[in-house]
């Protein structure tokens, strides 16, 4: 199933309702963190892999496995740079760290090997900072103002922070050749 900003949000809004989180404008606020998060992701963001097998042209598949510890330090991040502290904002961080751990497991990460037909790729996700995708997605959603365009800030820092610690594996399959390979590949998350 692919990533979307309804899967994100309904993840999401439940992990910050069972920290703590009350009322209409959760809903709005996990709504305006999935749509920015997804843009990031699917839009502005580049999957890339170093890869190593055997001579051929491959493709790899494999889900988005984001460690929850992970987000949760570039979140604590990303708060302290924008001040936004207070009692509430250690159960936002996990609130957030938990939501997004499980809405990364929507999205898939798709790749293709120009060079490696059967083998195992290292991924990483690259692209620019998240930070004005996530105020995009803040401001669809009605949260607008100073505010809402720090939280958005704070919450474009951690994965900026995130994803550039993150990698992972994939493993590529295709028709396997003769000799050894090496090279690169490129794919996105869906």
């Amino acid at each position: 199933m692919p990533i979307t900003p309804p899967g994100l949000a309904a993840v999401i809004a439940p992990a910050l309702i069972a920290t703590g989180h009350v009322g209409p404008a959760v809903f709005q606020y996990a709504s305006g963190v999935a749509a920015g998060v997804f843009t990031y992701l699917t839009v502005l963001a580049k999957v890339l892999t170093v890869d190593t097998g055997t001579i051929g042209v491959g493709a790899g598949v494999t889900p988005l496995i984001v460690p929850t510890p992970l987000i949760t330090a570039g979140l604590t991040q990303g708060f302290a740079a924008q001040g936004i502290a207070g009692p509430m904002a250690p159960l936002t961080i996990l609130g957030l760290s938990i939501g997004l751990t499980e809405g990364f497991l929507q999205g898939i990460i798709t790749t293709t090997h120009t060079t490696v037909g059967v083998g195992a790729g290292v991924v990483r996700i690259q692209g620019g900072s998240a930070i004005p995708a996530m105020i995009a997605g803040f401001s669809s959603v009605g949260m607008t103002g100073t505010g809402a365009v720090r939280k958005a800030t704070a919450i474009g820092i951690a994965l900026d922070t995130t994803f550039a610690a993150f990698t992972t594996v994939t493993p590529i399959a295709g028709p396997a050749g003769p000799s050894p390979s090496v090279g690169v590949g490129q794919g996105t998350v869906v």
